[in-house]
């Protein structure tokens, strides 16, 4: 009966580690999602404050020359 109840007891152990070893690899996975999303919308926010710059210039340029 002793021997039963270590086997178990080592069975628990191991679920259990388990267990903690997919909750660190749903936050790992929750992470990298967020830094490639990241990583994609940093430069677009930066290309479209550079367009919508270029196009304000050349807007008040033409007005100007015009």
């Amino acid at each position: 009966m002793l021997e039963h109840n270590r086997e178990q007891a080592a069975l628990e152990k191991i679920h259990a580690d388990i267990s903690r070893i997919y909750a660190e690899q749903r936050k790992l996975n929750t992470e990298a999602h967020k830094i490639t999303r990241e990583n994609f919308w940093y430069p677009m926010g930066i290309v479209l404050g550079m367009f919508t710059a270029t196009g304000t210039i050349m807007a008040i340029a033409q007005k100007l020359l015009s």
